[in-house]
C-alpha cells in the first residue's frame, strides 16, 4: 500500500502577491535612500567647510596673523560649485594674511596668499624635513579637504564678498558671514539647504536655511 505525500510549496498567486508587496515596499524605500544620501552629501560639506573654518581660526589665533576671505561675486547670494566660491587649490588669492613674520621672509607688504605662506616661510630652511613640517603647519586655507566626491555634487552660496578675520579668529565686521549649501539635485524639493553662520566673535552656527524668514534656524 502506497502512502500520497502532499507536496508543499507556494502558489502562482501567493507568488504575485509577495512580488506585488515587496514591489510596493521599494518604491517607497528607494526614494527615501536616495534623499537620505543626497542630504548626506550636502551634511558633510557644510561639515567640511566648519572644520575649515575652526582650524583656519585655531591657526590665526597661533601665528598671530590677520586674514581676509575674498570671495567672487558669482557666488554671492548665488549658488555655484563649491571650486568657484571657497576651494583655495587654484585660487589662493581668495585668502590673503598678512604678519611680521611674512614681511621678514621678504614680501614687503607683509601680506601673501594663505595656500602659499607655508611655502614662504619655509624657504630659508634647508632641512627638507623642517621644511615640510612649516609648510603644513603655516598654510592657511578654508578648506582642508578640496575635491572630494561632495565637492562635485553640492552648491554653495554666501552673502558677503569679503571677510576679515584677526588672531585669535574673530572678525572687525558687523555682519555675519553665512555660507548656504545645496544639493545640485534641486528637483528634490524635500532636500533641505544648510546653512553656516559665523558671527564677528567667531561664533559658528550649523542649521538649516529658512526660505521664508531668509534666516538660520536649527535643523
Amino acid at each position: 500500500m502506497t502512502q500520497e505525500h502532499a507536496t508543499e510549496g507556494f502558489s502562482l498567486l501567493e507568488l504575485l502577491v509577495g512580488i506585488v508587496i515587496i514591489s510596493i515596499g521599494l518604491s517607497t524605500s528607494i526614494p527615501t535612500y536616495i534623499r537620505n544620501m543626497r542630504q548626506g552629501e550636502v551634511d558633510r560639506y557644510t561639515q567640511q567647510i566648519e572644520a575649515g573654518f575652526f582650524a583656519l581660526r585655531a591657526k590665526l589665533g597661533k601665528q598671530k596673523t590677520s586674514c581676509t576671505l575674498r570671495f567672487d561675486h558669482s557666488g554671492l547670494n548665488n549658488f555655484v560649485p563649491p571650486s568657484d566660491l571657497v576651494e583655495m587649490g587654484e585660487h589662493p588669492e581668495r585668502l590673503e594674511c598678512c604678519n611680521s613674520d611674512i614681511r621678514a621672509a621678504g614680501e614687503p607688504s607683509g601680506c601673501a596668499n594663505g595656500p602659499q605662506i607655508g611655502d614662504l616661510l619655509a624657504s630659508s630652511i634647508t632641512n627638507s624635513l623642517q621644511k615640510s613640517k612649516v609648510q603644513r603647519d603655516r598654510s592657511l586655507r578654508l578648506i582642508d579637504r578640496e575635491g572630494t566626491a561632495e565637492s562635485q555634487v553640492v552648491e554653495v552660496a554666501v552673502n558677503s564678498a569679503t571677510y576679515e578675520l584677526t588672531p585669535p579668529g574673530t572678525s572687525t565686521m558687523s555682519d555675519n558671514l553665512i555660507f548656504l549649501i545645496r544639493s545640485t539635485n534641486t528637483s528634490e524639493k524635500r532636500l533641505r539647504t544648510r546653512c553656516l553662520q559665523i558671527s564677528g566673535t567667531g561664533t559658528v552656527l550649523s542649521a538649516s536655511w529658512n526660505q521664508a524668514t531668509s534666516s538660520c534656524k536649527n535643523r
